[in-house]
């Protein structure tokens, strides 16, 4: 066994504690080696608790080890898949998942359908699901009509404190979905309304916090819907909620530039939206989540109506959000380093020992990305953002006692 030693890094560690400039070594498999960290950033690796690996099923678009490798490429070594899959993920998929994950490069989870082939009419085995590993229950891109079945949910996933993560788009507000109503008329669309975000949010949030209930409210794209999720929370309610680099970073004026590949579920809102989310990067209760999304090339270049919602977003999410956030002194380093790291970890209740524990990515402030067609380490290319070029470079990633070099 040899050993990795980084010389006087900046270590950025909140799972630990550690905000400092030291020199560490890490038993690993490889060869000796030293590394002159002066002016660098050690981190915890990233954690994402909002992926979509396609596997099983749809794996034209991505798999568990086309999503990894991507994964480790953007600096997430613990990623939380969705249930969207075929067969849908719940009883046996999941202890299949699992048994495939061993062999992955990252830490992968699962959750498992909260209802039955993701219908929302009968409630998954939520006790078999949770002695096979999920991590919590989601019918992630569906949301739940049924109250009474919600409320059912809730109660048992309370039993096994395991959290529930909803889709909040309420249907009666949604009139095409992926595009706000207020930019939609150009591509001939009446779009998704804010309210269907509001409505189905505050219902939840609401029921959750009654009942005692863990809840995370998925891929917020709304400034009313974080304000509410702070609200509940600073009332005692044990909540996350999800902030994306696109909601962020981009608003409903984009899709006029980028088309489908600025199609979102739920999609960009206003530029208001925009820079009230950016205020709770760093807060407790929220986590940053990517939704990564992947499709192929002849999907999105179908029409806006027709084509599917989402982007890729695991490898471009840390240089989006140091460049747009940190850069220009939106958020602070540490803050954003906090919402994508202990906040979600600690939510889900994920094993993560930080930098200290050999599970780190080594950022380079002065370094450059370029993000072209062969930057892209998992099948699919589905991002507004190829051909833009940032400053920093995440120059590697270690994890399960290997160094990750890129």
């Amino acid at each position: 066994m040899a050993k990795l030693t980084i010389q006087n890094a900046h270590i950025l560690d909140p799972i630990n504690g550690l905000d400092e400039i030291q020199t560490v070594s890490f038993d690993y498999d490889g060869e000796g080696k030293t590394i002159d960290g002066e002016g660098f950033y050690l981190f915890p690796s990233f954690v994402d608790v909002h992926v979509h690996f396609r596997d099983p099923g749809f794996t034209h678009k991505e798999s568990l080890e086309t999503g990894s490798a991507a994964a480790l490429h953007g600096g997430f070594g613990h990623v939380v898949c969705m249930a969207n899959t075929k067969p849908v993920m719940a009883g046996e998929e999941i202890s299949a998942f699992y048994e495939r994950a061993k062999d992955l490069p990252i830490h992968a989870y699962t959750v498992s359908a909260l209802t039955e082939g993701l219908k929302g009419e009968v409630l998954v085995d939520m006790e078999d699901a949770a002695r096979r590993g999920a991590v919590g229950f989601s019918d992630d891109g569906l949301p739940l009509k049924s109250i009474a079945l919600l409320e059912e949910g809730l109660r048992r996933a309370k039993a096994l404190d395991l959290p529930v993560s909803l889709h909040e788009e309420d249907p009666n507000y949604v009139h095409n979905p992926g595009v706000d109503s207020r930019y939609g008329e150009p591509f001939g669309l009446k779009g998704a309304e804010a309210m269907a975000e509001y409505s189905l949010a505050a219902r939840d949030l609401a029921l959750a916090f009654y009942l005692g209930a863990k809840l995370d409210i998925q891929h917020i794209s709304c400034g009313v819907t974080a304000s509410l999720v702070e609200a509940f929370a600073k009332s005692g309610g044990d909540v996350l909620g999800e902030l994306t680099p696109h909601h962020m970073t981009m608003t409903g004026e984009d899709v006029a530039i980028h088309e489908t590949l600025a199609k979102m579920n739920p999609p960009l809102r206003t530029a208001k939206d925009r820079d009230e989310l950016i205020e709770f990067v760093g807060k407790n209760h929220f986590a940053i989540a990517t939704d990564h999304a992947p499709h192929r090339s002849d999907e999105k270049a179908k029409s806006m109506k027709d084509a599917p919602s989402g982007i890729v977003g695991l490898e471009t999410a840390f240089p989006l959000l140091y460049r747009e956030l940190v850069k220009k002194e939106k958020c602070s380093l540490k803050d954003l380093i906090y919402s994508l790291t202990k906040i979600p970890a600690d939510f889900y209740k994920l094993p993560h020992e930080g930098v200290k524990g050999g599970d780190f990515v080594l950022f380079n402030p002065a370094g450059k990305t370029e993000v072209d067609d062969d930057f892209f380490h998992g099948k699919s290319r589905n991002s507004p953002l190829i051909g833009e070029n940032f400053d920093g470079k995440i120059e590697g990633v270690f994890i399960k006692g290997t160094f990750h070099e890129f």
